[in-house]
């Protein structure tokens, strides 16, 4: 980067940094510039190349931080990179992401997970995979907490992301291991709440059927089906595996036995 380069670089992100921008898109980047589209574009790839920026999506960059370069930053902080990649869209960091954020699972979350109603191209940020799930944005707040600039699934509404859908977390075992996990750590109020708000009453059942089975401290035999369960439901849907248990209360299947699921848990 020649001598102008750098001061021109630096001068911007002193800009930002001085507003309090940890994000900005190429048309803020620009106007602070005060030059022609291709001349930004030639400083934004400068910057990209001394570290000095990473960019997250298309038009969307985060400030790095010194100390770190080399390092991209959603290794940082994922609500940094998804943040900046979704400024002014209503979207949560859900599901294993959501999980990983709350220390509730052992293995960390290579993909990123983000709810949202609108339909994104982009598929990956900061050169990790990028999983959107899409949902009514009536229901993309529900449980959802600040994380910087971004939104999380909160504790409450994780857990209840990861029984509805437990094939977006790695399955029943996983699904499991966070219950245990969060068990000191959840709302059951604010658990039934949300569960109730998303009409999800499926994993609310499937929450209690671990929690009461694996006889969860602090979570068992506090939770109650939303409304009377009239058919029986699968701990993880869309298996082709048989039916190793039923939980003859909840009436969830489960396709490893309550002692296998527990041993991964305890592990």
């Amino acid at each position: 980067m020649s001598h102008d380069s750098h001061n021109a670089a630096l001068r911007l992100v002193d800009d930002l940094v001085a507003d309090g921008k940890t994000h900005f898109t190429f048309g803020e980047a620009q106007q602070r510039f005060g030059q022609s589209p291709s001349a930004t574009g030639n400083l934004l790839r400068r910057m990209l190349t001394a570290g000095l920026i990473d960019r997250v999506r298309r038009g969307h960059y985060v400030i790095r931080q010194f100390g770190v370069l080399g390092t991209p930053s959603v290794a940082e902080e994922v609500a940094l990179a998804v943040g900046a990649a979704f400024a002014d869209i209503p979207h949560r960091m859900a599901y294993r992401t959501a999980l990983d954020e709350h220390d509730l699972i052992v293995h960390p979350a290579r993909s990123i997970h983000v709810a949202t109603s609108r339909r994104i191209r982009t598929k990956t940020l900061s050169g990790r995979p990028l999983h959107i799930i899409r949902e009514p944005e009536t229901s993309i707040g529900i449980g959802a907490i600040a994380c910087g600039s971004s939104w999380v699934s909160g504790v409450e509404r994780a857990l209840l992301d990861a029984a509805m859908r437990p094939n977006l977390v790695g399955g029943a075992a996983v699904l499991a291991e966070a219950i245990a996990t969060a068990s000191n750590k959840i709302d059951v109020t604010a658990l039934i709440d949300y569960a109730q708000d998303l009409g999800w009453a499926a994993a609310l059942r499937r929450i209690g059927s671990v929690a009461d089975t694996l006889e969860v401290e602090g979570l068992a035999g506090r939770l109650h089906p939303l409304k009377p369960i009239t058919a029986d439901l699968d701990l993880e849907p869309g298996g082709n595996m048989p039916h190793c248990w039923r939980d003859a209360h909840w009436r969830v299947r489960w396709q490893q036995t309550p002692d296998e699921i527990a041993s991964v848990v305890k592990h």
